[in-house]
């Protein structure tokens, strides 16, 4: 009960902003005496402090508690195709350092000296070692979050890889672990969301469903492969293997291999991206077969999120990944085209948007998860 307590009161301050001990007890319930020893406690632990004086109620003005920003830190990566991305978060929130590498190998070992090398850097931030309270991270592919396994990574190649183990013992810190599209919609999550769908782009599509402020796993942790649902049966083959998935028609992989046919398909991911950019730029000059493409896999995606708008009746939708560097001209073509096709009542208020983080949203939502233990709002799962 004492834990319990302890979160109430600071989940309350953290929320409140800035807030007096009397409010506290008026708001929870709880006694005046027992406030004042917990709130003792939490300040022992540095994760709150005393500030300015609040107003008075007829008295001597209260003195009020706000959180530490100082007082615990979290470090978030995410383990991408292409980079691994890692941000160093305060306890506000606040992202107090970024560190990004090139990937250039799937080998597990080659991640996990690349994740070595980003919390070294942290560590030079004048952070105090015990105020790190651990380390998040978002995998693509399917993940058993309890258990702490990579399950499934298809660009990788793993299969029920011990991932939370291997990084625990290197690093001798909490390792939390989930999906990278459930670790970016639970970055959008702590920005006050509480129902919307979070699609990432690029060369795979995957989706993240957030109801009632609560991330939506499925039964075996696979719940948001939205990529492969199927929108013709007899269209392209998708990478899973069955044909006229959305990630076949949608994939920028498949959308730059199709604009220029001559590309050798041992490129680079990195080399993709540039042919994406060069595409977008090609569209954006008027150039008819850049435009047709890049209109044509709105026309499936919208397709496709429309019926997960009509299905799930989300109040938004959250873009990530390589359609946000095409936003001024994929957003207004997609709205158009999910407008169409959903439903009056579902589709009426629904906004659609891309992430505010940008292309960190997934390493700030590795270091949230670890944020999320320590005010206790992790999911159920």
């Amino acid at each position: 009960m004492k834990k319990i307590n302890q979160q109430v009161i600071l989940k309350l301050i953290y929320n409140e902003k800035a807030i007096s001990r009397a409010e506290i007890a008026e708001i929870t319930g709880l006694s005046p005496a027992t406030v004042t020893n917990i709130t003792k406690e939490i300040l022992g632990l540095g994760l709150i402090k005393e500030t300015i004086h609040g107003e008075s109620r007829g008295g001597r003005k209260p003195v009020l508690l706000e959180i530490n920003p100082s007082g615990a830190y979290f470090i978030g990566l995410e383990w991408g195709i292409a980079e691994l991305r890692g941000v160093l978060m305060d306890l506000n929130k606040k992202v107090v350092a970024y560190s990004e590498k090139r990937i250039n190998s799937y080998q597990l070992d080659n991640f996990i000296e690349l994740s070595a090398s980003i919390i070294e850097e942290f560590y030079e931030h004048s952070i105090e070692k015990e105020k790190l309270c651990g380390l998040g991270v978002g995998v693509h592919g399917i993940v058993d979050p309890m258990r702490g396994y990579s399950l499934f990574a298809p660009h990788f190649k793993w299969r029920d890889i011990p991932l939370k183990a291997r990084l625990e013992e290197k690093f001798a810190l909490p390792v939390l672990l989930d999906n990278d599209v459930r670790a970016m919609a639970l970055a959008e999550k702590w920005n006050g969301r509480d129902n919307f769908l979070f699609i990432n782009t690029g060369s795979g599509i995957g989706a993240a469903i957030v109801m009632d402020g609560k991330l939506h796993y499925g039964r075996d942790y696979s719940a948001g492969e939205f990529g492969h649902m199927t929108l013709d049966k007899k269209g392209p083959l998708c990478s899973c293997g069955k044909r006229g998935c959305v990630e076949a028609f949608v994939s920028t992989d498949r959308l730059v291999y199709n604009y220029n046919e001559e590309l050798n398909e041992e490129l680079s991911h990195h080399t993709l991206q540039t042919e994406w950019s060069k595409l977008l730029n090609d569209a954006r000059s008027g150039i008819e077969k850049a435009v047709f493409l890049l209109e044509d896999a709105v026309e499936y995606l919208g397709l496709g999120l429309a019926n997960l708008v009509n299905l799930l009746n989300p109040e938004e939708i959250l873009l990530a990944g390589d359609f946000i560097e095409g936003a001024d001209l994929l957003l207004p073509l997609l709205k158009k085209k999910i407008k169409n096709n959903t439903l009056n009542i579902p589709g009426s208020k629904l906004q659609i948007e891309v992430s505010a983080f940008g292309e960190w949203v997934g390493a700030i939502g590795g270091a949230t998860m670890v944020l999320e233990q320590l005010f206790n709002f992790q999911e159920e799962v």
